[in-house]
């Protein structure tokens, strides 16, 4: 697996505050369910999610999920309503 770090400020409400890294990974496939792409801020589990079909993965409430098979109006993105596994779909214009 070929990842790649990045070391930087982490951007808060704030402003600007510690140092954090981000991961990239390259060579991994959307997984079904979702697998967190970033980790955000300090709460566990916060982040942006991505993965192939409907989330079913456990995460902190408001994280966000990109569907990479979705097709639809509804079925693009979701963001996390119980910081579990409770997805609801946020539906676009198009």
């Amino acid at each position: 697996m070929a990842t790649t770090t990045f070391s930087g400020p982490v951007v808060s409400e704030n402003g600007f505050s510690t140092p954090g890294n981000l991961t990239a990974d390259s060579t991994t496939a959307p997984v079904a369910g979702g697998v967190q792409a970033v980790q955000m801020g300090s709460t566990a589990g916060f982040g942006i999610y991505f993965g192939s079909g409907a989330p079913t993965v456990s995460a902190a409430q408001g994280s966000l999920y990109l569907r990479t098979d979705g097709s639809s109006t509804s079925t693009r993105a979701y963001i996390n309503t119980n910081g579990s596994t409770t997805w609801t779909a946020i539906t676009t214009a198009a």
